[in-house]
C-alpha cells in the first residue's frame, strides 16, 4: 500500500516536472548567476587587470591626420568631360582611396623622406646600445644552431639591398596609412599612425605631397601621349583630305558640272515653283471649267445669262439693267396716259428696245470670256504639266551624272570634318599641357600629435570588464550545468524519483549560537523547527492509514547532517507522543557528545548481556528540554557492530521498544561506507535518506537509494540537509523564506 502511493505520488511529480521543462523560466539564469556572483566578480576583476596590463605595456601609437580636397572634373576639362567626371563620381572617390594607399605612393613617400637612410642609421645605433633586439636574435641563432644541419649553419643571412628596404617600408606605411570620405563631399581624410609624432606628421604630409605630385605627372603624361599621338593622325589625315579634293576638283573637270549641292538646290527651287504653277492652274482650270458648265447649261433667249456670277458682278450689266429698267416703267406711264401709236410712246418703246439690245451685247461679251478663260485654262494647265515633266527628267538626269561628284564631296567634307577635330583636340592638349594647375589641394596639413590614440585605456579596461563579465557567467552557467551535486528539491526528485520531504536549514556557528542539534529544543517556532515539523508531517501522511512507527534516518556517506536530522526530529516526535531516539551508528556515535548526555552505557552493553535482553532504567537518557524524548546511546563501541545489529537478540530488543515508545529514530551509519544501514532498514517501517546541500555527489546518493531499494527498504523520502537560506533563495523564493515563524523567542 504504501509503495503504491509513493508511485503515484512520483508519477505526478514527474508530470508536473515535464510541463517546467517545457516552459523557459528566465528568472531561474538570474538565479545563477545571482549564485554565482561572487565567481564572477572574480572573473571580471581579473580581466580588468588584465586589460590595464596590457593598456601600461602596449606601445603608444599616435595619429596624424591630413585633410585634402580632390575635384573629380580637371580644372580645363571640357563640358562633356565634366558631364562623364559628374555621373561617375562614386567610382572617382573609390579610384583615388586606391591610388593613395598604393604601393607607388608609398615609395615616393620613402623616397621624399629618404626613409631607407635613416632605417640604416636606426639598425646601426641599435647595434651599437646592444638593444635587447639583438640579445633575443643572438639566443634565436644559437637554438638554432643546436637543431640545424650543417649546411643550414653554413648558409650567411643576406643582407637586405636598397630597393627591398624601400619595398619593406613602403608596405610598412601601406598597412598603417588609411583613408576615408569623399562621395558626400569632396574632403578626403588621410591619417598614419606612428610611434613616433613627429614621424606620423612627416609621413602624412609626404603622402598628400605624393598624391599631388602623382595626379600631376599621371594628367601631363597622358596629355603628352595624347598629343603626340594626334599630331601623328593629323598628318595622316591632312594627306587624305588634300587627296579627297583633288579627285574631286578633277571629276568637276571633266563633267562640267559645278557643285552638285548649288545644281540641286537650283533644280529643287524649280520644280517646286512648277509645282505651284501646277496647283494654281489646276485650280483655275476647275473655276473656270465650272463656270462654263453653267453656261451651257443656261438658255440665253430666256435671259438665264443674267443670273451668272460674273454678269451680276459686271458693273456695266448693273448700268444696262438700271437703264433697262427705267425705260420699261417709262413706257408704262406713257401706255396708261398715250396710246401706242403715240409719238412719246413710239419714242419710249424705240429707247427700250436699244437698251435691251445693249444689255444682251454685254451679256454675250460675258459668256463669250467666260469660254475664253476655260479654253485659255485647259491650255495653261497643259503647259505646266509638260513643263514639270520635263524639269524632273532633266532632274533625274543630272542625278545619275552627279553621283560620282556627290560622293567625292561627301567624302571630303568628312575628312575635312575629321581634320578639323584632330586640330581642334591638338590645340586644346597643347594648350593643356602648359596649365599645371591640379584638381587636388591640400586643405589641412598634418600637426604633430600631442597625445596618443592607443591604447585607449578606458576602452581596454571596458571591453575586458564585459568580456571577463561575459566569460564569468558563461563559467558560472558552466559550472552550474555540469555540477554534480544536489541543490534544490525538485533535483532531488528528478534524479532520485523520491519524494522530497523537505529542506533543513544551515545553521550558522558562533560563540553564542545554539548548536544544530538543540536547535527544535531551543526554539520550537523557529525556522529550523517549521522546518523539521514539515519533515515530521510528511512522514506521517506518507501512509496515512498505517503511520510508520520505526523511522531510520541514513545518509550516503558522513557529515551530511544525518545525525542532526534525526535528533531533531525525534525532539519533534516526542512533541506527540513518547518517542526514543536510538543511536545504531555503533562505528562513530554522535548523539551522545552532540546533546552533552554522560551515560555512559547503552546499546552495545545491552545486548551483550545475555539472550533475553531487556532495557533497563538506566541505559534510557531523558533528554532536558524533551520530557517525552528517550535517548538509547551507543554506549560501548563494539568490536562487531554488523554482527551486534543482525543478531536476534537487537531484532527482539526494538520489537520491546515498539511497545514502549509511540515514536522510534533511529540514526544509522551512511549507507555507502558500510551495509548496517541496509540490514537496519529491513527492521524499520520507514526509510529517510539526509542529502547535504551542494556537497552530496548525485551519482553517490542514487547508488544510496539502489543499495536500500535492493533490500526492499520502505524509502520515505529524502531531506535536503544544511541548505543555506540565502542560497536557496536563489533558486526560487518558494523554496525557502529566511525568516522567524510565530512570535520571536525573548
Amino acid at each position: 500500500m504504501v509503495n503504491h502511493s509513493n508511485t503515484s505520488q512520483m508519477q505526478q511529480m514527474a508530470d508536473v516536472s515535464q510541463a517546467d521543462e517545457d516552459t523557459i523560466d528566465l528568472t531561474q539564469y538570474w538565479r545563477i548567476i545571482k549564485r554565482r556572483k561572487w565567481s564572477i566578480v572574480l572573473v571580471t576583476v581579473l580581466f580588468a587587470f588584465l586589460g590595464l596590463f596590457i593598456a601600461i605595456k602596449s606601445t603608444p601609437i599616435y595619429q596624424a591626420s591630413a585633410k585634402i580636397q580632390a575635384d573629380p572634373i580637371q580644372p580645363n576639362a571640357t563640358g562633356s568631360d565634366a558631364y562623364i567626371m559628374n555621373s561617375m563620381v562614386f567610382l572617382f572617390y573609390e579610384t583615388q582611396y586606391e591610388i593613395i594607399k598604393s604601393r607607388k605612393i608609398a615609395e615616393t613617400v620613402v623616397d621624399k623622406l629618404d626613409l631607407v637612410a635613416r632605417y640604416k642609421q636606426e639598425q646601426a645605433a641599435a647595434k651599437l646600445l646592444g638593444d635587447d633586439s639583438s640579445f633575443v636574435s643572438d639566443v634565436k641563432k644559437q637554438v638554432k644552431s643546436w637543431f640545424a644541419s650543417d649546411e643550414e649553419l653554413a648558409e650567411q643571412p643576406v643582407p637586405l639591398t636598397d630597393e627591398q628596404l624601400r619595398v619593406m617600408l613602403a608596405y610598412g606605411i601601406q598597412g598603417m596609412l588609411s583613408v576615408e570620405g569623399g562621395t558626400q563631399s569632396q574632403i578626403i581624410n588621410i591619417s598614419y599612425e606612428s610611434d613616433e609624432p613627429a614621424k606620423a606628421a612627416e609621413v602624412i604630409n609626404a603622402v598628400a605631397d605624393a598624391y599631388i605630385e602623382f595626379g600631376l605627372e599621371a594628367r601631363l603624361s597622358t596629355l603628352k601621349d595624347t598629343a603626340k599621338w594626334l599630331g601623328e593622325q593629323l598628318d595622316d589625315l591632312k594627306i587624305t583630305l588634300q587627296t579627297s579634293e583633288d579627285k574631286l576638283a578633277a571629276v568637276r573637270t571633266s563633267s562640267g558640272l559645278m557643285d552638285s549641292e548649288q545644281q540641286a538646290r537650283i533644280a529643287n527651287s524649280q520644280l517646286s515653283n512648277l509645282n505651284t504653277e501646277l496647283v494654281r492652274a489646276q485650280t483655275k482650270l476647275s473655276e473656270a471649267q465650272e463656270m462654263y458648265s453653267q453656261v451651257q447649261k443656261l438658255d440665253r433667249s430666256k435671259g438665264d445669262y443674267l443670273s451668272l456670277g460674273p454678269v451680276l458682278q459686271n458693273p456695266t450689266i448693273r448700268d444696262l439693267v438700271r437703264e433697262e429698267s427705267n425705260q420699261n416703267r417709262q413706257v408704262e406711264e406713257l401706255a396708261e396716259r398715250y396710246g401706242e401709236k403715240h409719238p412719246k410712246m413710239i419714242a419710249a418703246r424705240s429707247d427700250l428696245i436699244g437698251a435691251q439690245n445693249n444689255l444682251n451685247r454685254e451679256v454675250d461679251k460675258i459668256v463669250e470670256n467666260i469660254a475664253k478663260e476655260y479654253r485659255l485654262a485647259t491650255v495653261q494647265l497643259e503647259n505646266v504639266k509638260e513643263l514639270t515633266a520635263k524639269t524632273k527628267a532633266e532632274l533625274q538626269s543630272y542625278q545619275g551624272s552627279s553621283f560620282e561628284i556627290t560622293r567625292l564631296e561627301r567624302e571630303v567634307e568628312n575628312n575635312r570634318r575629321v581634320y578639323e577635330s584632330f586640330l581642334g583636340r591638338l590645340m586644346e592638349a597643347d594648350v593643356s599641357g602648359d596649365y599645371d594647375a591640379s584638381n587636388v589641394r591640400i586643405i589641412d596639413r598634418a600637426t604633430v600629435p600631442s597625445s596618443p590614440i592607443k591604447p585607449r585605456v578606458i576602452l581596454i579596461i571596458a571591453g575586458t570588464l564585459v568580456f571577463g563579465l561575459f566569460t564569468g557567467i558563461v563559467l558560472a552557467f558552466l559550472r552550474e550545468a555540469l555540477g554534480n551535486v544536489f541543490r534544490t528539491p525538485d533535483q532531488i526528485e528528478e534524479q532520485l524519483h523520491l519524494p522530497s520531504l523537505g529542506v533543513t536549514p544551515l545553521v550558522k556557528k558562533g560563540k553564542k549560537a545554539v548548536s544544530p542539534e538543540k536547535q527544535y529544543i531551543d526554539d520550537q517556532r523557529s525556522t529550523f523547527a517549521e522546518a523539521i515539523n514539515t519533515i515530521r508531517t510528511g512522514l506521517l501522511f506518507s501512509n496515512i492509514d498505517n503511520p510508520p512507527q520505526t523511522v531510520l534516518i541514513t545518509s550516503t556517506v558522513g557529515s551530511e547532517g544525518k545525525t542532526t536530522l534525526a535528533i531533531n526530529l525525534a525532539v519533534a516526535f516526542s512533541q506527540l507522543d513518547k518517542t526514543l531516539l536510538i543511536e545504531l551508528d555503533l562505528r562513530k556515535p554522535a548523539i551522545a557528545k552532540d546533546l552533552g548526555l554522560t551515560n555512559t552505557s547503552g546499546l552495545s552493553d545491552a545486548l551483550a548481556g545475555g539472550v533475553n535482553v531487556k532495557i533497563k532504567g538506566d541505559e534510557l537518557t531523558q533528554v532536558e528540554g524533551a520530557p517525552n524524548l528517550r535517548v538509547l546511546t551507543c554506549g560501548s563501541i563494539p568490536p562487531n557492530p554488523m554482527e551486534l545489529l543482525s543478531s536476534k537478540r537487537f531484532a527482539d530488543l526494538l520489537e520491546s521498544l515498539k511497545g514502549q515508545f509511540a515514536h522510534i529514530v533511529i540514526d544509522s551509519p551512511p549507507t555507502l561506507p558500510v551495509s548496517d544501514a541496509c540490514v537496519l532498514s529491513k527492521l524499520a517501517d520507514t526509510t529517510v535518506v539526509a542529502v547535504k546541500a551542494e556537497n552530496t555527489k548525485i551519482n553517490m546518493a542514487k547508488e544510496t537509494v539502489t543499495r536500500l531499494r535492493k533490500v526492499n527498504a520502505n524509502l520515505a523520502g529524502v531531506v535536503l540537509t544544511q541548505a543555506s537560506p540565502q542560497k536557496m533563495s536563489y533558486y526560487g523564493e518558494h523554496y525557502y523564506q529566511e525568516g522567524y515563524y510565530g512570535v520571536e523567542k525573548s
